[in-house]
């Protein structure tokens, strides 16, 4: 087997890092000031700070609170592994211990404020968050790359310390990558079993890089890397999320849809709505709606993607794509089940006819319900070409295999930052 390459490989271990670098002082920092503001705003809300001072029970009650929040913020920062995982941890730990703490409650019969305990849950799940978030941004990951267990190809990594030595101490390692294909020595098992015991995540290096990427290799994707059985289940949730999702913004969305709809009126005439057959679940067609943003399409004129530039856009439909406000009549079809708040976007029937005829693998997006936002959607560009759509698809086949409630977070984070940014429009 060739060696793995890297230009600064090495078979010594990475120092163990001080509990007081750069990194862990931010995190520190920011997450006490952010505790001692919601903390201070939170109790003159429910009280004041005069009724939390002034009596024991509420002081230890207070206290308790605090030192949960202290605690999830803590193993939050030696958490090791992927941003998803690590955060998955640490919302862990925040219903863990203050799940213990209810326990006690009930059991004890002690004082406490159920205003006050749910926002110093919500304080603990932001604390722990970002303590993660800030680790992850401005510590890289410390990745050791097990070189025996590569298996026989060539594989050259642009990150990483190989290691080829199984007595290397791997504890300080946050990630191990090996191939899982290959048969483990009982030196090696000694090895990695002692880095996990520690806290350190084994991976397959395929997976790794996957999640590095945010997209899946469509060479090497196979049906039977989906998740089984996880689609349905979570297709439940999404659901009734979406459902309470969408009942929660109508109060906002209702009048900047009908205002949009005037300017569309005002200003281009009928229709205000473009209605055209998409492909829905399972490849079933449905139709979606949409604020009107172009001119009509002339006699003859065939169907093609936006791009940018495009011509056909009016003046207000390029305000209203810039702040996606074309979308919102789409929420009629979430409440219908047509759609998802999030997934994969869907594909008009002629255009979608075009890539399953050049993409073996597009069938798979169907799995899940088509969204007005999705991860290709905050990842790449929108698609205007055969080529454009399978870049797009690595990224669509990796939310359908990575389906998660953290994924959706992080798509709706980055959502609101395309839509305030406005970048990405056609």
């Amino acid at each position: 087997m060739e060696a793995i390459q890297h230009a600064e490989a090495s078979e010594a271990a990475p120092p163990r890092q001080s509990r007081l670098d750069r990194a862990g002082l931010t995190a520190a920092s920011v997450a006490a000031l952010v505790m001692v503001l919601w903390t201070s705003i939170s109790t003159w809300f429910i009280g004041g700070w005069a009724l939390w001072a002034g009596s024991a029970e509420n002081q230890l009650h207070l206290g308790i609170n605090v030192a949960c929040t202290v605690a999830a913020a803590l193993y939050a920062a030696r958490v090791h592994g992927t941003l998803e995982y690590k955060l998955g941890q640490a919302i862990m730990a925040t219903a863990v211990l203050f799940g213990v703490y209810a326990l006690a409650i009930l059991g004890g019969r002690l004082f406490f404020s159920r205003f006050l305990l749910t926002s110093m849950v919500l304080q603990s799940v932001a604390v722990a968050s970002l303590v993660v978030l800030l680790r992850h941004r401005l510590a890289a990951n410390r990745v050791a790359v097990i070189a025996p267990l590569m298996g026989e190809g060539r594989l050259a990594l642009p990150f990483g310390r190989v290691i080829t030595d199984p007595k290397t101490d791997l504890r300080p390692f946050d990630v191990v990558l090996v191939s899982l294909t290959e048969t483990v020595s009982a030196e090696w098992s000694k090895a990695l079993s002692r880095a996990m015991l520690a806290g350190c995540r084994v991976r397959h290096v395929g997976e790794y890089i996957e999640e590095l990427r945010g997209a899946v290799s469509l060479e090497h994707f196979e049906v039977e890397h989906l998740p089984p059985g996880g689609i349905a289940s979570y297709r439940l949730v999404k659901r009734l999320l979406d459902i309470g999702l969408v009942v929660f913004i109508l109060p906002v969305a209702v009048p900047v849809l009908l205002l949009s709809m005037l300017a569309v009126l005002v200003t281009s005439g009928r229709p205000i709505f473009f209605l055209q057959e998409r492909v829905g679940l399972g490849g079933v067609p449905f139709r979606m709606w949409k604020l009107r943003t172009m001119r009509p399409e002339r006699p003859g004129e065939a169907l093609k993607a936006a791009i940018v530039g495009d011509n056909r856009v009016t003046p207000v439909g390029r305000v209203l794509r810039r702040f996606r406000i074309d979308e919102l009549p789409q929420l009629w079809n979430v409440l219908k089940g047509d759609m998802s708040l999030i997934g994969p976007r869907p594909e008009a029937v002629p255009l979608h006819t075009d890539y399953l005829s050049k993409l073996p693998n597009y069938a798979y997006r169907y799995l899940v319900r088509p969204g007005i936002t999705g991860w290709a959607q905050v990842s790449a560009a929108p698609s205007a070409s055969a080529e454009e759509a399978r870049v797009k698809l690595t990224y669509d086949l990796f939310y359908v295999k990575k389906l998660s409630l953290l994924l959706d977070l992080q798509i709706v984070l980055r959502t609101f930052w395309t839509i305030t940014s406005g970048g990405g429009a056609r």
